[in-house]
């Protein structure tokens, strides 16, 4: 692994170390910024780049689009769906954005695409919005890291119930959270930030107003680090929602020994309901997993040990993004050899309250 400095950031009028590579190397640690205010154009970019899941959102808004009045959720700045929906043959296309200086530039890649006649670029958030009718194919792109971390459950519940046609579509279709144990020890000797993402983790922590242990999310984890099956979480099935508090029971069975440094937390998102699902783990998305770390050292297990999970989400104070949860024990037979304990409220809890976010925010000297 490369060398790694230590830089500061200030939040809330407090600087804060944060240790950071000196270059940009897999495995790359980032924090998980969707679900925060944070924007710019380069983290757009990020996720547009993403060909496995443009190329998915492109053939699925031209197949659905011609003919239908289509609501675009968080069309960015670029208005990639509203745009793309309206050259399919969408009679009226709703495009709706919350941040200004995305709406604004989302108007001019309207007028540039010469769609100003069908697209209309509205300013604010969806659940304060009211539409001049209803539509017949509802398209977002607000999905997590964790599935529904971004809110996508009650802004989408919300959307179907006031703006959706009776048996309207909606692109994606589907979406479950996985989660596996995972051993990360060859990726991550030393942990650090991959050299960008300091002021993304000022952002996030000034969007809070405080630091806090934020969610990791490591890129270039995947099948090779899981020591166990992928049990599937959060079911978020986007034509029939139902937001409030979720208890998922799931047992993960372990594949092959190793030491379990961690949760690794990934998405399967179908676009549409006959497409292949997206694995944010198997494949290479912007969806980068998160990991949810546990032991420093590693917690030994043996092949034919289970995980027995309880995953709990409630929507936090905000009403829109989930607080999450998971606890539960490691089975060897009938012994527990192990307890299992994460906590993420959206709205941060503590801070340094573990060895992988001590290190990565050491005290000052």
């Amino acid at each position: 692994m490369g060398s790694m400095h230590v830089q500061a950031i200030s939040v809330a009028g407090q600087d804060i170390p944060v240790r950071v590579r000196d270059k940009m190397e897999l495995p790359l640690l980032m924090p998980s910024v969707g679900e925060y205010p944070v924007y710019d154009p380069q983290a757009y970019e990020f996720m547009i780049a993403d060909q496995l899941r443009t190329d998915a959102y492109r053939e699925a808004v031209r197949k659905l689009a011609p003919g239908r009045v289509v609501l675009d959720i968080g069309t960015g700045q670029d208005a990639i769906w509203a745009v793309t929906a309206a050259q399919a043959g969408a009679s009226r296309v709703y495009a709706i954005e919350v941040i200004p200086e995305a709406a604004k530039l989302a108007r001019e890649a309207v007028d540039r695409a010469g769609v100003a006649d069908r697209v209309t670029v509205l300013e604010g958030l969806s659940t304060d919005i009211e539409l001049p009718e209803r539509v017949d194919l509802l398209v977002s792109e607000i999905i997590g890291t964790i599935g529904g971390s971004e809110g996508a459950e009650a802004v989408l519940d919300d959307a179907r119930r006031r703006f959706l046609k009776p048996g309207g579509l909606s692109i994606p279709h589907r979406c479950v959270t996985t989660v596996a144990a995972v051993d990360v020890a060859e990726l991550m000797p030393e942990l650090a930030f991959a050299p960008i993402m300091a002021p993304y983790v000022e952002q996030v922590f000034a969007s809070v107003g405080r630091p806090f242990d934020l969610r990791l999310c490591l890129m270039g984890m995947g099948r090779d680090q899981l020591l166990s099956t992928q049990a599937e979480v959060e079911d978020l099935r986007f034509e029939d929602l139902r937001p409030g508090t979720t208890v998922d029971r799931v047992e993960s069975r372990v594949t092959r020994a190793g030491r379990m440094h961690g949760l690794g937390l990934g998405i399967r998102l179908w676009i549409t309901e006959d497409g292949a699902a997206i694995d944010s783990v198997a494949q290479w998305t912007n969806w980068a997993p998160v990991f949810v770390p546990l032991s420093d050292s590693g917690i030994e297990l043996a092949e034919g040990d289970v995980l027995a999970l309880e995953f709990t989400r409630k929507l936090s104070a905000d009403g829109v993004h989930p607080d999450y949860g998971i606890t539960g024990v490691v089975r060897r037979g009938e012994t527990v050899i192990a307890e299992i304990s994460w906590e993420s409220p959206h709205g941060g809890g503590g801070f340094r309250e573990n060895p992988v976010h001590r290190s990565l925010f050491p005290l000052p000297r």
